[in-house]
C-alpha cells in the first residue's frame, strides 16, 4: 500500500456497483413518487407549519428569544441550576450556544414569529442548494434525492442552524486557498457550532497557518466581544451548562457517547472513550497522510471526526454527509441515496436505544469511509 493511503474498503467493490444501478431509480415512476412526492408532502406540511407561526416542536423557538434577549443586552442563556430533572422532548428548549450565534438572531428577533420561522425555512432550503453547487454538484437528482433525507428535512421542519453549517463548511472548502475568506467561514462555523473545532484543525494540519491564525483571532474577538456586550452574562456558568446538557439530552441523542451510555458507562467514562477514540482517529489520518496532507482527505477526516467527538448527535447534524459524499461523487449514485437510509428510524430522540444507535452511526460512517478511499 503507498504511503499516505487509507486502507482499503470492503464496501467499495459493491458501492462502485450499485452507482452504476442507482440512476435507474430516476426511470421508475413509482421511485419518482416516493423519492419526490412524498417528501413534497412533508414540506407543505413544515412550510404550513412556519407561516402559521406553529411554535411546538420548533427548536428555532429558542434562537428567536435569543435574538430578542441580546437586542435588549440580555444574557440569552438560562439559569443552570433551575434546568428541569429530565428534559421533555416537546418542551425543553433552552439556548445554549455562544454568544455570537444569539447575535445572529437579532435580524429574525426583531420580526413576527411566523414571518421569522418562513425567513429561515428559506434560508436553510437556499443553503443546502448553494452548498451543493459549492461543493461543485450540477446534477439536478442529487439535490432532489438530498431534500428527501431525514437530516435534511429535520432541519427545515425544526428550524436548525444545520444547513447554514453545511453552507459554511461548503464555502470553506470552495475557497480553502484564499486567506481573507477561509479564516472568517471558519471562524464563524466554530464559534456557532463549538463541536466542529476539528475543522479549524484542518487548517493547521494542511499548513493553512495564516488562515488557521485568522480565524483564532477573529473567533476570540467576535465571542469575546458578544459576550461583552450582554455584560458577560450566562459565559462564567457557561461550560457547567453544557455538561448539563449533555447529562439531559446527550443519552437521547445518536452519538457514540450515547451509546457507551446505553451501555452502562459512567458519564465521564463514557466522554473519556470519545475523546480516546476520535484523537487516536486524529492520530491514525495525520499518520496516514503525513506525507501528502491531502486537503480532501483530510477535511472530510475533520468533519468525521467532529461527528464522532460530540456528545449530541442530533439527525440534522448529518447534513454534513453532503461534504463527504459531495466529494466522492459530482452525479447522481448510489452514494447520494445512502441517506434516505437513515428514514429506518425518523424519531428525533434515540432514547438512549443502542438498536436505534448503532444502525444510525454505521449509516453514518460510510460516506466519511467511502470519500476518504475515493479521494485523490
Amino acid at each position: 500500500m503507498a504511503e499516505g493511503a487509507i486502507p482499503a474498503i470492503s464496501l467499495r467493490p459493491r458501492m462502485r456497483r450499485l452507482c452504476f444501478v442507482a440512476p435507474i431509480v430516476f426511470r421508475s415512476p413509482a421511485a419518482v413518487l416516493l423519492v419526490v412526492a412524498v417528501p413534497l408532502a412533508g414540506y407543505l406540511s413544515v412550510i404550513r407549519h412556519a407561516v402559521t407561526g406553529d411554535r411546538s416542536g420548533s427548536d428555532f423557538l429558542s434562537f428567536w428569544h435569543a435574538g430578542q434577549h441580546v437586542l435588549r443586552l440580555q444574557s440569552p442563556y438560562p439559569i443552570v441550576d433551575a434546568l428541569p430533572a429530565v428534559a421533555d422532548r416537546t418542551t425543553f428548549e433552552p439556548f445554549v450556544y455562544p454568544a455570537p450565534a444569539a447575535f445572529g438572531m437579532v435580524p429574525f428577533g426583531v420580526l413576527p414569529f411566523a414571518v421569522a420561522a418562513t425567513l429561515l425555512l428559506l434560508l436553510n432550503i437556499a443553503s443546502i442548494v448553494v452548498a451543493l453547487r459549492l461543493l461543485g454538484v450540477r446534477d439536478w437528482r442529487c439535490h432532489v434525492v438530498a431534500f428527501a433525507t431525514v437530516p435534511v428535512m429535520a432541519s427545515a421542519a425544526l428550524g436548525t442552524f444545520s444547513p447554514l453549517l453545511l453552507l459554511g463548511a461548503a464555502a470553506a472548502w470552495r475557497h480553502r486557498d484564499r486567506v481573507s475568506r477561509v479564516g472568517p467561514i471558519v471562524a464563524a462555523v466554530v464559534v456557532t457550532k463549538l463541536f466542529l473545532w476539528p475543522v479549524w484543525l484542518w487548517l493547521v494540519y494542511t499548513r493553512r497557518y495564516a488562515a488557521a491564525a485568522l480565524a483564532a483571532v477573529l473567533g476570540a474577538v467576535v465571542t469575546l466581544g458578544a459576550w461583552a456586550l450582554i455584560g458577560f452574562g450566562g459565559l462564567r456558568d457557561y461550560p457547567r451548562l453544557l455538561s448539563r446538557l449533555t447529562e439531559l439530552v446527550g443519552t437521547q441523542s445518536y452519538s457514540p457517547f450515547a451509546l457507551l451510555r446505553a451501555e452502562g458507562l459512567g458519564s465521564a467514562s463514557a466522554q473519556r472513550a470519545v475523546f480516546a477514540i476520535g484523537f487516536a482517529l486524529l492520530a491514525w489520518i495525520a499518520y496516514a497522510l503525513r506525507n501528502d496532507r491531502a486537503d480532501e482527505k483530510s477535511f472530510v477526516a475533520a468533519l468525521g471526526v467532529a461527528l464522532v467527538l460530540t456528545p449530541i448527535l442530533w439527525p440534522h447534524y448529518l447534513v454534513l454527509l453532503y461534504v463527504p459524499i459531495a466529494l466522492a461523487r459530482k452525479s447522481f449514485s448510489f452514494l447520494w441515496f445512502w441517506p434516505v437510509l437513515l428514514w429506518f428510524d425518523a424519531n428525533a430522540w434515540s432514547y438512549a436505544d443502542p438498536k436505534r444507535i448503532v444502525p444510525a452511526l454505521c449509516l453514518t460512517a460510510v460516506p466519511f469511509m467511502h470519500a476518504l478511499r475515493s479521494a485523490e
